[in-house]
C-alpha cells in the first residue's frame, strides 16, 4: 500500500501475485508484438531497433515471470495477437503508447508496495527505469516513419 493510503487508512485490498501476473502478461505482449512488427518492417534498420526493443521487453518478462515462479504462482498465458495498423508509424505509435501505460502502471505499483515488498518494489523500479530509457527509441522510429504510407 502507498504512504497516504496508510496514513489515511483508504487502501484498498491487492494482490500482489495477480500485479506481478498482469505486469508479465504486459511485458511479454509487448515483447511478441514488437517482434511481430519488426517482421513487417521495410527497412533493416527499423526491424533491428524493433527487435532491440522487444529484447528489453523479453527480459523484463523474464525477470517477472521468475519472481512469479518464486512465489509459487503460475506463470498466464500471453496471447499477443498483432495489433492492425495501417502502416509502420501506427503499430510503431500503438507501441508506444502501450509502453506509456506499462510504465504508468509500474509507477502506481511500486507506490503501493514500498516498503511492504522492497524486493519488488526493487525489480519493478528496475523495470520502470529502462522501459523510461526505451522512449527515446521510440520517438526516434515514430519520426522515421510516414504517417501516410500504406503498407
Amino acid at each position: 500500500m502507498g504512504l497516504l493510503s496508510r496514513l489515511l487508512g483508504t487502501g484498498t485490498a491487492r494482490d500482489l501475485v495477480a500485479d506481478l501476473a498482469e505486469d508479465y502478461r504486459a511485458e511479454a505482449t509487448q515483447a511478441a508484438l514488437l517482434r511481430a512488427y519488426a517482421e513487417r518492417a521495410r527497412y533493416p534498420q527499423m526491424a533491428e531497433a524493433l527487435r532491440r526493443l522487444a529484447e528489453v521487453e523479453e527480459r523484463h518478462a523474464s525477470w517477472l515471470r521468475d519472481r512469479l515462479l518464486t512465489l509459487g504462482a503460475a506463470v498466464p498465458a500471453v496471447d499477443a495477437q498483432p495489433k492492425p495498423g495501417q502502416n509502420q508509424w501506427a503499430r510503431v505509435v500503438a507501441a508506444h503508447e502501450a509502453a506509456q501505460r506499462k510504465r504508468r502502471r509500474l509507477v502506481e505499483q511500486i507506490a503501493h508496495w514500498d516498503p511492504e515488498e522492497p524486493t519488488v518494489v526493487e525489480m519493478l523500479a528496475r523495470i520502470e527505469h529502462e522501459d523510461a530509457q526505451q522512449f527515446s527509441a521510440y520517438d526516434h522510429l515514430i519520426m522515421r516513419s510516414d504517417p501516410q504510407a500504406l503498407d
